[in-house]
């Protein structure tokens, strides 16, 4: 049987990887040349911590006094657009505590499910993308941070997730990589990051070594159907048949149900990073600086600094103001790690495909007998990819899945249906 798949990223390399291992025939196509994307210059960060969904009470008042600052870590560029509009009144709909309380532990399950299967990967191939176990620490400088990081702590310990709290002193002995300046920190040895570069790069060699085939520079523009059935993707105004389908394609990932007749309801979320090559008293740990919504990780020697998301369409420009924020809030947390801008070629950007209630896309495409969507994994795809990646080989298989999992990733859920 033969899948095509729509999406090089993390999410359509994992999906490919597990339908290989279920005897498929699997074909990936992407625009690029699967050397870019969100997948690659993401924070690297595996996150059963981040059991709290991006859609979560609090969260409408805290982005309202952000959203229009241009400097600010969540930041939407003022725009007449009618799905933008859409999507945030369907994401404030969202933010309750009701909504939150039922995604909490599936969120936490499915991330506990995609480290697992991150060592068991390392394991079964001998390949090394710098997995670390070592936890993430979440760093805050004000009582008022404290406050809310605690509460996170303890609905943590509620659903059984180990955490250990500091206070000034015991930061300074628990990071012993740099000069920490914070009122105190959470640590939660659950967490785990890797090098993003190596995996993706480490995963298209195996793939390509056990017989996937890879269209890359190919972008899909539609579609060909047979009753219920989509019989062939168009890209580069050719056309490639198959038995079966899955769109992987990230921020993009809504184009192309609009060729299926369909809504899907998906904003891009533009994030950028910088990494720094060998930096000096570079820090121990993966670590968050929470009053910044910045993400500090460790690869190897290197050291990757991410954060914002900025809701502004898929536009390539830099937005200076927002990098700079990001690097401006190191030495107030790294005293000893001072960074000046880079070049504009050195800075990374990509786009998160964020969904208004915070969690991913998986599943069938109702009035689609042979298509299966997996996207909108926001700021968690990486930490979410091999999860996901066995989801979908299981959904083909036929296999027994997780109700909850089921529930809560239909990808019907906000109720769309055909229109062609």
């Amino acid at each position: 049987m033969k899948i095509n798949i729509i999406g090089g990223g993390i999410i359509g390399l994992f999906s490919a990887y597990y339908l290989q291992k279920e005897g498929y025939e699997v074909h990936i196509f992407d625009k690029t040349d699967f050397t870019e994307g969100c997948s690659y210059g993401n924070a690297g960060m595996i996150t059963p911590s981040h059991f709290i969904p991006l859609a979560a009470p609090g969260v409408v008042a805290q982005g309202i006094r952000w959203m229009f600052d241009p400097a600010s870590p969540f930041y939407i560029k003022p725009r007449l657009d009618l799905e933008l509009l859409q999507w945030l009144w369907k994401f404030y709909r969202s933010c309750n505590r009701r909504q939150a309380a039922a995604a909490m532990p599936v969120l936490l399950d499915f991330n506990l499910l995609g480290k697992k299967l991150y060592r068991e990967f390392a394991e079964e191939t001998g390949l090394d993308f710098k997995l670390e176990e070592r936890g993430i620490l979440m760093l805050y400088q004000t009582p008022k941070k404290e406050k809310e990081e605690k509460e996170t702590a303890e609905a943590a310990l509620r659903l059984g997730i180990e955490t250990q709290i500091f206070d000034r002193k015991g930061v300074e002995g628990f990071e012993t990589g740099t000069t920490v300046n914070a009122l105190g920190g959470i640590y939660y040895p659950c967490d785990a990051h890797l090098y993003p570069n190596l995996l993706m790069r480490q995963l298209i060699g195996l793939l390509k070594k056990k017989g996937a085939y890879f269209h890359g520079k190919t972008s899909v523009t539609g579609f060909e159907f047979l009753g219920s059935r989509v019989t062939a993707l168009i890209a580069n105004g050719e056309k490639y048949g198959a038995d079966a389908f899955v769109i992987a394609a990230g921020s993009w990932s809504a184009k192309l149900l609009a060729g299926l007749g369909l809504q899907l309801h998906l904003q891009d979320g533009k994030g950028y990073s910088i990494t720094l090559k060998e930096p000096a008293g570079r820090p121990a740990y993966a670590t968050i600086l929470t009053e910044a919504k910045v993400a500090v990780t460790p690869m190897g020697d290197d050291l990757r600094l991410g954060g914002t998301l900025e809701l502004g369409g898929l536009s390539p420009r830099i937005n200076q103001p927002r990098v700079k924020a990001i690097l401006d809030a190191i030495p107030r947390y790294y005293p000893n790690l001072k960074i000046e801008m880079p070049p504009t070629e050195k800075i990374w950007y990509g786009y998160r495909p964020c969904p208004p209630d915070g969690l991913p896309y998986i599943g069938r495409l109702k009035g689609f007998d042979n298509v299966v969507l997996a996207t909108g994994h926001a700021m968690m795809g990486l930490s979410l990819g091999p999860a996901t990646g066995r989801m979908v080989g299981d959904i083909f298989q036929e296999k027994q899945l997780n109700k909850s999992y089921l529930c809560l990733f239909d990808p019907n859920r906000f109720s769309f249906s055909p229109t062609r």
